[in-house]
């Protein structure tokens, strides 16, 4: 559901920013709405009528700051010519955020995320075609490795090992 009224957008990246706080404090299977609305100083009603689980805060802080990134992206070409190693970029802009995740035993909901960036084309349809689902699999499992092994290589470095090219 998208949230535009901006008081609500505003409680929304208050849940959000809570709940981020709260795993670096908590471990995630132990946090409560409560626990949530009690750090974001919201109440209960505003957490459920923005939100149906703690997961969904997450898939929607990922669709946003994705869409932020994509929007940069597209809007200035000839500044960001490739757009794998950009992408590489925008996970290292949110370091912090999957680290909580891998941590909580939540990257599933990062590589859900990648899968489903992968299947929606500049309009905002789903394609499904196998080379689509190929290349998702391949980037899930490149994006997955990088953040297992600490993400020390460069995008740069990224997007030659995904494209194959390496030195």
């Amino acid at each position: 559901m998208k949230r535009t009224h901006p008081t609500n957008m505003f409680v929304c990246e208050c849940i959000t920013q809570s709940l981020f706080r709260l795993m670096k404090r908590k471990s995630y299977n132990k946090i409560t709405v409560t626990d949530l609305v009690q750090e974001a100083g919201v109440s209960r009603n505003s957490f459920y009528r923005n939100y149906q689980s703690t997961e969904e805060i997450i898939r929607q802080f990922l669709e946003k700051k994705t869409a932020k990134w994509w929007s940069e992206f597209i809007a200035y070409p000839d500044r960001y010519p490739h757009v794998i190693s950009e992408m590489f970029y925008h996970f290292l802009d949110m370091k912090e955020e999957i680290d909580l995740l891998y941590r909580a035993g939540l990257s599933h909901l990062l590589m859900e995320h990648i899968v489903l960036c992968g299947k929606q084309s500049l309009t905002g349809e789903l394609k499904n075609t196998y080379q689509t689902a190929f290349m998702s699999g391949a980037l899930c499992g490149l994006v997955n490795e990088w953040i297992l092994q600490g993400m020390k290589e460069s995008p740069e470095e990224m997007e030659q090992i995904f494209s194959n090219h390496e030195s």
